[in-house]
């Protein structure tokens, strides 16, 4: 009679298991490895876990940051933003030595305008005969100068308050101070040239209607009553969109495209003024767009194996942002690794040459905008979970097939709980 089941097959089986898991406790009691083991397993599984988690989660983050900033460098290069580079309109002027243009209010849409200016707006200028300015003067100053609006009566004595007598070039200085600290919208000034003086005064604004009158006593300034310049109005033509108007202006600061536009006249020419896109500003959004596709590139090419999703958004980001031709044209050539390189300079010549065909292939329908943005939209849809699959299916590999993991397993259940074959397998494992 087998006591216990010894001599039954299943009896011996199990004899024999309890003996080899005896065997094993003891042996491992000795073992460095088990006896740091033995009592953390958990904490170096979670450990682990937390470790391929936390690398996870980081290149889950880094994707989508990259992506973005991808949509983002695109999205200042497409049409539909008004706020883009492309809608944003600088102006400029062909002949500065005729008139100069400044941006007043936001404007629309690009355009050529052609100025021809006839005449400038002029102020009045009335210049005294020069006199001798150390000579002493010859009489007193009682004059008026300015309009029946506003003027100023000028008084000056040719005597000091001691009795001497002041010279010319004092007493043009005070007629021309009195008549600065006045309110006749005329201003003075004492020019001198090799000893000789003369008052000079100018209207303050230009225009035919701006005119003064001098008139009195006038003494070391005869003559001032004289005009030389004649006030006068500015006269000039616009031509946009095949049609031209005459224009006058009391001043040489005018408007065209409904006052978003000011332009000063300088000269009389003629001179093209021009609202366009700023070609340096879009060479520089298109180096941000290309150094977005290069760097989210390098990302997934150096991550492709994390998952499914990482592979296709790789595979997508490599067809490219357009043909070999069109990219030539903006500067941007393919190197051997499907990253970009883009040539300011090629551009800027491009850009000049044809302008219509180089803003198209940027922010036409179709151009590399749409298609990097396009890209980027497609990557920030893929699921999170497909970005990271490989790193899952990694981690719960190496779980099971991690010695320790599998010892701290049967440790929860008790170590009896190893069968035979799993006790000598440890054996192996731990020992030889």
């Amino acid at each position: 009679m087998a006591i216990n089941g010894v001599n039954s097959r299943m009896g011996y089986y199990n004899y024999q298991s309890s003996i080899n898991n005896f065997r094993l406790t003891q042996a491992l009691s000795r073992n460095q490895r088990y006896m740091e083991a033995i009592s953390p397993v958990s904490r170096v599984s979670n450990s682990y876990r937390n470790t391929s988690l936390t690398s996870s989660m980081a290149f889950v983050k880094n994707y989508s940051n990259s992506m973005s900033d991808l949509m983002s460098s695109a999205n200042a290069l497409k049409s539909t933003n008004q706020s883009g580079v492309m809608n944003d309109l600088v102006v400029s002027s062909s002949n500065s030595s005729v008139a100069t243009a400044t941006e007043k209010l936001p404007v629309r849409n690009a355009q050529q305008i052609d100025v021809d200016v006839q005449q400038l707006a002029a102020a009045q200028v009335n210049v005294s005969e020069g006199v001798k300015a150390s000579d002493k003067a010859q009489s007193d100053m009682d004059f008026t100068v300015g309009n029946a609006l506003n003027s100023v009566n000028v008084k000056v004595s040719a005597a000091n308050a001691d009795g001497t007598a002041k010279t010319n070039a004092q007493m043009l200085k005070e007629a021309a101070d009195q008549i600065n600290n006045g309110s006749s919208n005329v201003k003075a000034s004492v020019v001198q040239k090799d000893g000789v003086a003369s008052l000079q005064l100018e209207g303050k604004y230009t225009g035919a209607a701006n005119t003064f009158e001098v008139s009195g006593n006038l003494g070391a300034a005869a003559g001032a009553d004289t005009v030389k310049t004649e006030a006068a109005n500015s006269k000039y033509s616009i031509t946009t969109g095949g049609k031209t108007t005459q224009h006058e202006s009391y001043s040489n600061d005018v408007y065209a495209d409904s006052y978003r536009i000011g332009i000063e006249l300088k000269g009389v020419g003629k001179s093209s003024i021009k609202a366009d896109v700023d070609s340096d500003k879009i060479a520089s959004a298109l180096s941000d767009l290309v150094g977005s596709y290069n760097s989210s590139l390098k990302l997934l090419n150096d991550n492709y194996d994390r998952g499914t999703g990482v592979d296709r958004q790789l595979r997508n980001l490599v067809a490219g942002l357009g043909s070999e031709q069109s990219l030539k044209q903006l500067g941007i050539t393919v190197n051997k690794d499907a990253t970009l390189k883009f040539d300011k300079d090629v551009f800027a010549k491009n850009m000049k040459d044809n302008p219509s065909l180089t803003k198209s292939l940027i922010s036409g329908p179709g151009g590399i905008a749409d298609k990097a943005f396009n890209k980027g939209s497609s990557g920030m849809n893929v699921q999170s979970s497909s970005l990271i699959n490989g790193d899952l299916i990694g981690a719960q590999a190496d779980s099971i097939t991690n010695p320790m993991n599998a010892f701290g397993s049967y440790l929860r259940s008790g170590a009896y709980a190893m069968n035979n074959y799993a006790a000598v397998g440890m054996m192996l494992n731990y020992l030889i």
